[in-house]
This record gives structure tokens, sequence and C-alpha cells, in this order.
């Protein structure tokens, strides 16, 4: 039994090796699940390889959290020969946001709008903040408009929350971002490196218990900030970088190899300019 508010890749894990064991699993998840839509991609990744998970939703009831159980069969995985690895929508939310906040569309390509990914919903945030999307087949391109800020749940996508808060961080008004007590467990507390960083370059940005209020500015100012090793926080300060009237120095912008080693070549790309240095 395992509690749904810590982290989806424990029970991910747990349904990978499940078919494997030589009895049929039942993974059970107590409470609301953070992060779900990853394992929906588990889910539906293993049925590609021949597995079926059953799902089975058991309301809160007299006092009683609300439980989930992930039945597995015991089985081996069956190869389907071949497969199509989708594009990452948590990646390409990085680029999206730039086209938001910037002066010139940015199209990202190899992405399925149909995807499991809770990540794709940057485009929904976008669109909220006002920004203007063309999806097409497997692409989406995002260009700048007037953004406003609005109220949104970071519940199943935590790991948007920081970029999102750069461009909330230029829209006109507050943006409020709710459920954020899941940031707190990732590479770094990232409600608190978030706000720090981003107010570094010129944000107004504050905690109010698990949630982040964003006041917008017209432009990030510049200056000094630190990724505290953690990769989403490098790429939220290059992003941002993008919109600033002063230099921007991130320390530790290494941590972006974790997820995205391309990240500072792709920048360039587009018309970033980056000074790499060894410290």
């Amino acid at each position: 039994m395992l509690p749904g508010n810590v982290s989806s890749q424990y029970i991910s894990g747990l349904l990978l090796a499940a078919p494997l064991l030589a009895q049929p699993s039942c993974v059970q998840v107590t409470g609301l699940i953070e992060s779900r839509p990853y394992i929906n991609l588990t889910i539906q990744a293993m049925k590609a390889f021949g597995v079926e998970v059953n799902v089975e939703r058991i309301p809160a009831k007299d006092g009683q959290p609300e439980v989930t159980n992930f039945r597995v069969s015991s089985g081996s995985y069956r190869t389907p020969g071949s497969v199509a690895v989708e594009g990452d929508w948590s990646n390409a939310a990085f680029w999206l946001c730039a086209g938001a906040i910037g002066t010139d569309p940015i199209t990202v390509e190899g992405v399925s709008l149909s995807s499991a990914q809770g990540d794709r919903n940057v485009l929904a945030a976008l669109s909220r903040f006002g920004a203007r999307i063309v999806r097409s087949t497997n692409a989406a391109t995002v260009q700048s408009d007037k953004l406003a800020g609005f109220e949104m749940s970071a519940h199943d996508i935590p790991d948007l929350v920081p970029v999102i808060s750069a461009v909330a961080s230029l829209a006109q008004g507050r943006t409020f971002i709710r459920d954020c007590a899941r940031l707190r467990i990732k590479e770094s507390d990232r409600l608190v490196t978030t706000t720090r960083e981003l107010t570094a370059l010129g944000a107004q940005v504050r905690i109010a218990g698990d949630d982040l209020i964003i006041k917008g500015v017209d432009a990030f100012t510049g200056g000094e900030v630190d990724s505290h090793n953690d990769h989403r926080i490098a790429m939220m300060a290059a992003i941002a970088a993008s919109r600033a009237t002063g230099e921007v120095v991130i320390h530790g912008a290494e941590a972006v190899n974790k997820s995205y080693p391309d990240f500072f070549d792709h920048y360039r790309l587009l018309g970033g300019k980056v000074t790499l240095e060894e410290e």
C-alpha cells in the first residue's frame, strides 16, 4: 500500500516490475494520486508490450481515504515488434513558453496532441494566458500576445510550474498557481527555488502555503541565479533571460544535462546568445 501524494514514480516502478513476478499483483494506492498522467503513460506502455493493468477506484467513505487498486497479472512482456517514442512535452514546454513571451513564434515538432503526457497541457495554460496557439497533427506553435494572469492547479503538471511561473511573471495582473506541495520534494524545493531565482531576475513571486502568487512585471531585469542543481530551474532561468533587459548568469547551468543535454545548443539555434564557462 502506498500513499498517492508522494511520487507517481514509485507506483510506475512497481507496475513495471509486477508482470515479472510469479503471482498476480495488486498495487494499492491511498488518497488522491499526484501526477496521475505519468501512471497513465506507464499503463499505456505496458499495454503496448502485451500487459494489461486493471484499475479499480474505491471512493472515500466514512472518513476513509479514496483507494485505487492497480491489478496486474503475472506473465512476460511481449515485444510489439516496433514502437514509436513520443516527443517529450516536458522539455517542449520550455520552447513553447519562450514563444509565449518572445517576439517571434516558436514551433515544436514531433509532439502528439493526443498524448497521455500531462505536460501537453502547457498549451491549455498558455492559451489561458492569452498566447496564440496553432496546433497540427504532430506539432504546436506558440506566439506572444497580450498576456493576462489567471488561476490554475498544478496537481497533475508539477514539472511545468517553474517555466509557467516565468510566463506568469510577464503577464498582466496576478496569477495563482495552486496545489504545488509536490514541488517541495523535487530535485530542489521548487516552490522556494522558483520564487527565489525569478525574484532575483526582477519578478514578483511569493509563496502562500503550497501555492504561488505571481504579479506581472514588464520585463525581467537580468542578474545572477543559481540552478540549485535542478535542471528545470536552470532551463526556467534561460527562458526568462530571453525577456531580460540585462545579462543573466546561471550558476550550475550544467544541471540541464539530467534531462536535456542539448538544451543550450538548441537555445542558440533559436537565436539565444549563450556563453558557457566552467566555474
